[in-house]
C-alpha cells in the first residue's frame, strides 16, 4: 500500500477505540454529577424529606365505670362500681366507690361511709392497664391487682389479690350514666321494712338528676307507708350505682343495677335511731326506670 492510499485497518480501529473511550467516561461523568446533585439536595441543598414519628395515645379512662371480678377459684364475683377521672398516664376512681361480693347489697361496702374508704387507681401505658383496689372483706382486708387492656369503652385482664384470690376481670362503661342538667331519670317500684315488714308494700317514685357540680339531686314520693310521704334527696352517682340520703328526714338508700340492662335496680334503706319518723326501720325495695318521664 502506497504512503498515499488513507489510514491503514489497524489505526482505523485504534481511533474508534479511543472515540468509544471518550464517549463511556463522558456519560460516566454525568452519572456522577446526577447522583451527586441529589446528594446535595437530600443534605439541605433542596426540599428536606419530612419525618413521621407515631405517638402511642394513651387509651381514655374517665366517666362512671362498673367493674366485675370473677374468681377462678371458686370465690364467685365481686361487683365494683366507681367514676374514674384520669390526669396524663394516671387515673383515680371516686372517693364513693361501691364494692359488693356477689352485687348483694347486704355484703356491699364503700359509698359515702366515711369509715370505709375505697379508692381505686392505676396507670395506662397505651392499651395497657394497670390498676389496684383495697376494701374490707369477710376474710380481712383485701388488696386487688388488676393488669390489662383497653379497647374503646371497655377494659379486661387478669387479677391476684392478697388473699390467694386470683381471675379475670372486666369494666364497661355505666349503660345509664346521669347527663348534665336538667336531664333526669325517674323510676318507679315498691320497697318493704325488714324490721317491720308491711302487709301492703309501699310503693314509691324517685326523680334524680345531677346538679352544676355533677352531684346527684332529686325527690320521691311514697304512698301506703305510715311514716314517710317525701324525701328530698343529695347524692353521689357510682358508675350504674347511686347512693342518697336525705339528711333531713336521716336516711340513707343504696342503690345496684339488677345486671346486664340497667333498667332496674335493688336498694336498701335505713334510717337513723333519732330520725324523726321511721326511726331506726330498714328494709328493701326494687325500682325500674320509667319509659315516659313524670313530674308531681
Amino acid at each position: 500500500m502506497s504512503a498515499n492510499s488513507g489510514k491503514s485497518t489497524i489505526e482505523e480501529t485504534a481511533e474508534e477505540a479511543v472515540v468509544q473511550r471518550m464517549r463511556q467516561n463522558s456519560m460516566l461523568s454525568a452519572v456522577v454529577l446526577t447522583s451527586i446533585a441529589v446528594a446535595f439536595a437530600g443534605c439541605g441543598g433542596g426540599s428536606q424529606a419530612s419525618h413521621t414519628t407515631l405517638v402511642t395515645q394513651n387509651a381514655s379512662i374517665t366517666g362512671q365505670y362498673n367493674l366485675v371480678l370473677t374468681s377462678t377459684n371458686g370465690q364467685g364475683t365481686t361487683n365494683i362500681y366507681t367514676d374514674f377521672m384520669q390526669t396524663g398516664a394516671t387515673f383515680t376512681g371516686a372517693a364513693s366507690t361501691l364494692v359488693c361480693p356477689s352485687n348483694d347489697l347486704s355484703q356491699c361496702k364503700g359509698g359515702d361511709a366515711p369509715d370505709i374508704p375505697i379508692t381505686p387507681s392505676g396507670t395506662v401505658s397505651g392499651a395497657n392497664v394497670t390498676m389496684v383496689i383495697s376494701f374490707p372483706s369477710t376474710a380481712g382486708a383485701d388488696t386487688v391487682t388488676m393488669i390489662g387492656t383497653a379497647t374503646a369503652t371497655t377494659l379486661a385482664g387478669t387479677y391476684t389479690d392478697s388473699l390467694g384470690d386470683a381471675g379475670t376481670w372486666s369494666v364497661s362503661s355505666a349503660i345509664r350514666p346521669f347527663g348534665p342538667p336538667p336531664s333526669v331519670y325517674d323510676y318507679s317500684g315498691t320497697f318493704n321494712s325488714t324490721s317491720n315488714p308491711l302487709m301492703i308494700a309501699p310503693t314509691i317514685f324517685i326523680e334524680l338528676g345531677k346538679d352544676a357540680s355533677s352531684n346527684l339531686t332529686g325527690r320521691a314520693a311514697i304512698t301506703n307507708s305510715p311514716c314517710i310521704s317525701s324525701l328530698t334527696f343529695s347524692g353521689q352517682a357510682i358508675g350504674d350505682a347511686f347512693s342518697l340520703t336525705d339528711a333531713a328526714s336521716k336516711v340513707s338508700v343504696i342503690a345496684v343495677p339488677v345486671t346486664p340492662n340497667a333498667d332496674s335496680f335493688n336498694f336498701s334503706y335505713k334510717f337513723e335511731s333519732t330520725a324523726a319518723s321511721c326511726a331506726g326501720d330498714f328494709g328493701r325495695g326494687v325500682v325500674t326506670i320509667n319509659v315516659s318521664p313524670w313530674d308531681y
